[in-house]
């Protein structure tokens, strides 16, 4: 991980903008077109010290491809979108260093769709390995 940790303020700006450079994604998500909330549960003690809150969001407006912008959440309950991803600290972190799939990792129930329709979301699998790509490039 680099300078830029995950979950930040500074963290979701940049994966927004990664998102726009990648032009796999922008061909993947063609047809999307409402935002999204990623949900961050179970944080470790050194994150609760920060958000007290105990759960973050990262809410991403995306819309045919794009990331039109980013709103982020110290308290997730603050934040609403069309469709909402939770998943603990822990399985995030696994997703973004590649040792676990997004496709997977819902199948599995490690990443929950708490808000949204699965068979939306199961139309676009390319796009959400592209996100994934996106983010993890924000973590370098």
């Amino acid at each position: 991980m680099g300078n830029i940790e995950f979950p930040s303020k500074e963290w979701a700006e940049i994966f927004c903008q990664k998102i726009n450079e990648n032009n796999n994604y922008r061909n993947a998500a063609k047809g999307w077109k409402w935002p999204l909330m990623f949900k961050v549960s179970s944080l470790s003690n050194e994150l609760l010290k920060k958000f007290p809150s105990g759960s973050i969001g990262i809410k991403l407006d995306l819309f045919e491809g794009q990331c039109r912008g980013v709103e982020f959440y110290e308290d997730s309950s603050k934040g609403s979108a069309d469709f909402v991803l939770t998943a603990t600290f822990d399985s995030w972190m696994k997703i973004l260093n590649g040792e676990l799939n997004p496709v997977t990792a819902i199948l599995q129930g490690k990443l929950k769709l708490e808000k949204g329709s699965m068979a939306t979301v199961m139309r676009f699998p390319s796009a959400a390995v592209e996100l994934v790509k996106s983010a993890q490039a924000a973590s370098k």
